[in-house]
């Protein structure tokens, strides 16, 4: 099987639709800013545009409504970020040339909040859909699962504890990351993450690191995804009816894909 990442317009899912049609084993994976961002950020005055330059670029409005239909219907299987975490500073070295600005954004702290905010809260996906894949699909694309991407005897338990509803503003200075931008300032979202775990060990709470050098080697084993089969469109509940749900689903993420 074939995984394209960073899926960012409209062109390349069809062009994975079709290779699927002629009998092509294909998985797509994009990220929160073709999700959420467009190519206008570019036309910013002076050395902002340069915070948003990655590869692939940023795309259209019609693009970004694209890749939410596709993870809607279970046509795109992960959302994930690079997390490339420059600094203004670095991102200067490309004032005067344009190729040594350093590709990249910083992306993985805010990932679960935005796409839950943006996602989930607007009716675009189900929170079900939500941890399939920020979760379950990228641990078994990638041979970690039943080790990682579900909760049940045996398995890790990295669970991320999600309060639906908190009204928060993304900002550089709230952030944990060691940046001086964050690429969504300014952004309203409707979730905040209050725990994590790290196999059952409590690894952020309130905002802070509780547990730090805890990581692991994981040997990666053969993928296991079953056929792609595209879903209905899913008629998801009240925003009420959603909130009350969201208490009692656990998102269980694997390690550095937080």
């Amino acid at each position: 099987p074939v995984v394209v990442v960073h899926l960012t317009c409209r062109d390349g899912y069809d062009v994975i639709l079709e290779a699927r049609r002629s009998g092509q084993k294909v998985y797509a994976e994009t990220c929160h800013q073709y999700l959420l961002m467009e190519d206008s950020l570019y036309d910013l005055p002076g050395m902002e545009g340069a915070k948003y330059v990655c590869a692939p670029p940023l795309r259209k409005k019609e693009d970004c409504e694209c890749l939410w239909e596709g993870l809607a219907s279970g046509q795109i299987q992960t959302v994930s970020t690079d997390h490339c975490s420059f600094t203004t500073e670095q991102k200067d070295l490309g004032k005067d040339d344009f190729t040594k600005i350093p590709g990249g954004m910083p992306g993985v702290e805010t990932r679960g909040i935005l796409l839950y905010t943006y996602g989930v809260d607007q009716g675009r996906i189900s929170l079900e859909q939500m941890c399939r894949v920020l979760s379950e699909n990228p641990a078994r694309l990638y041979g970690m699962y039943p080790q990682k991407g579900v909760i049940a005897p045996g398995s890790d338990g990295d669970i991320v504890v999600l309060r639906p509803g908190a009204e928060d503003v993304i900002t550089a200075e709230n952030q944990l990351s060691n940046i001086d931008y964050a690429p969504f300032e300014g952004t309203k979202v409707t979730a905040r993450i209050e725990k994590v775990f790290l196999r059952g060990q409590l690894a952020v709470s309130e905002g802070q690191v509780v547990l730090e050098k805890a990581g692991k080697f994981i040997k990666r084993g053969k993928y296991q995804f079953g056929t792609l089969r595209p879903q209905s469109r899913i008629h998801l509940p009240s925003r009420r009816r959603r909130l009350r749900s969201t208490i009692k689903c656990c998102t269980h993420l694997p390690i550095g894909m937080l």
